[in-house]
């Protein structure tokens, strides 16, 4: 199981994360990235699992660099 975690704080809008998959990443009421199914605590969005390869693409191309990728340890993937 991997986490994904989204600083919706460093969140420049950009959008990229939405283009590599509007299916998991939406704006949110103020226009800012969210990933959808997700639990939010403050700012930060947190979402478990199994398959990373998009979340990875995500983040890879996300302008803000608000987007992690962690394994079952907690390190960076």
């Amino acid at each position: 199981m991997y986490e994904v975690i989204l600083v919706r704080d460093d969140c420049t809008m950009c959008g990229h994360c939405i283009d590599v998959d509007d299916t998991l990443f939406e704006f949110d009421d103020d226009d800012r990235a969210t990933i959808i199914g997700s639990t939010r605590d403050d700012e930060i969005d947190e979402y478990e699992v199994d398959d990373i390869e998009i979340y990875k693409e995500a983040a890879d191309n996300c302008l803000g660099e608000c987007i992690e990728v962690y394994d079952d340890e907690g390190n960076p993937v």
